[in-house]
């Protein structure tokens, strides 16, 4: 009896299709058509019917005749295969208008495997089982389906269903291992989820795990860089379920067992720019001012809010461009050299920045503005910034309106 062919394909994370071990490409990438025909055929074990496959190809093309342009693909298949060193064979299996791989050929499908895997596990009864198997359904996802591809309709339901897939089976590791309190496992699957998915929000399952292992410090860096890749890429604040992880990790830290000094040493020796404004995150921005609130309502002291707008010359807000990008990194700079050391700042928005200035009048925060526009490198920059001011309102320092201010003052004004 003949050995059967096994064809061995993976789809997930990046496409590998080999034979006895060797991988092999026909034509010259993964992404032609007739590469695209050959794993539809892998991907789909009961085929597609004919339609189906010319949809899947030409819809988004002007083909005058689609019909006869899957015929010639087809040919070319079939020609390609033995010439990669396959046997020789008919691996294309067409009847009643639907076409196959060839039912003697064994094809491993990864992506298939882990849509299997993982509709067991999610579908197991036994907590202690349901985590082994969808332990294991998760190691068999690697990334996206058929990433290069993602601009074709049937690539992108299948990457969006098996997407959804791995993240049930996440989700469901890490709330079956918070109740175990296996902290450990719920690090070590929301981190990889993380590296594959950055912006779903994994960090929060990944920040928890953290903290509570006692790995203060990477849980404060993962929170930092969290906080600055939602704002960059997305311009976006981090979300509440992170900030909550923030108040606990707050509350481990004030349980530590550290004697005064050495928490002084530990402030101490924090990195900080010492010249200039002090520049924090905006969330930071936020508690931090409602603090100052409370103080300087005590010590009568006057303070003022600057918003400074970066606009497009003509006072509309400027949107996101590289010019965007080079104005906020020297208005940023601008600001700290022109501000004191005792008044703080932040970025809001991607075209944003908001000054608090201690202890100033009015006419006090024009000569600030005016030191700002001196900072820029050229004196046509101080054109695109807009600058509008509002004094600090400190009866509301200490209730639930505190902010309020702040927020309709950048609000407003966006």
């Amino acid at each position: 009896m003949e050995k059967s062919i096994k064809i061995k394909a993976k789809m997930l994370g990046n496409v590998e299709i080999s034979y006895q071990g060797k991988p092999f490409t026909i034509e010259r990438n993964n992404t032609t058509k007739v590469n695209q025909l050959f794993q539809m055929l892998l991907y789909f074990p009961n085929g597609l019917t004919r339609d189906q496959i010319m949809y899947n190809l030409f819809h988004n093309e002007e083909i005058a005749d689609p019909s006869n342009s899957l015929r010639a693909l087809v040919f070319r298949l079939r020609r390609a295969l033995p010439k990669v060193g396959l046997p020789e064979e008919d691996y294309v299996y067409v009847k009643r208008g639907v076409y196959k791989i060839n039912p003697s050929i064994v094809v491993d499908c990864d992506a298939i495997e882990f849509e299997e895997a993982a509709k067991k596990a999610l579908a197991c009864e036994d907590a202690k089982e349901q985590l082994r198997l969808l332990q294991a359904a998760c190691d068999m996802y690697t990334g996206d389906f058929l990433p290069g591809l993602s601009g074709s309709d049937w690539v992108i339901t299948v990457q969006v269903r098996l997407k959804k897939l791995y993240d049930r089976c996440v989700k469901q590791i890490c709330e079956l291992s918070i109740v175990s309190k296996d902290f450990k496992t719920v690090y070590e699957v929301s981190s990889r989820a993380n590296n594959f998915y950055p912006y779903d929000g994994w960090q929060t399952y990944e920040m928890q795990a953290l903290i509570e292992l006692g790995k203060s410090k990477e849980a404060l860096k993962l929170y930092e860089d969290t906080e600055n890749l939602m704002f960059e890429e997305l311009g976006v604040s981090i979300s509440p379920q992170m900030t909550r992880q923030l108040d606990l990790l707050g509350g481990q830290i004030k349980n530590s067992t550290d004697m005064i000094s050495e928490v002084k040493k530990n402030l101490d020796t924090s990195k900080e720019d010492i010249e200039g404004a002090f520049y924090c995150t905006y969330p930071n921005f936020v508690e931090s001012y409602r603090y100052i609130k409370r103080v300087i309502k005590r010590s009568g002291q006057a303070a003022w809010l600057m918003l400074c707008t970066i606009t497009d010359g003509k006072g509309f807000a400027l949107d996101s461009s590289d010019r965007l990008t080079t104005l906020a990194e020297e208005l940023s700079e601008a600001i700290r050299l022109a501000a004191r050391g005792g008044d703080m700042y932040a970025r809001y928005s991607n075209n944003q920045f908001i000054v608090l200035l201690l202890d100033i009048t009015q006419e006090d925060c024009v000569l600030v503005q005016a030191r700002i526009n001196e900072n820029l490198s050229k004196e046509s920059r101080k054109r695109y910034i807009k600058y509008n001011v509002a004094p600090v309102n400190l009866q509301s320092a200490g209730t639930d309106e505190d902010t309020r201010e702040l927020n309709d003052m950048i609000q407003g004004e966006k």
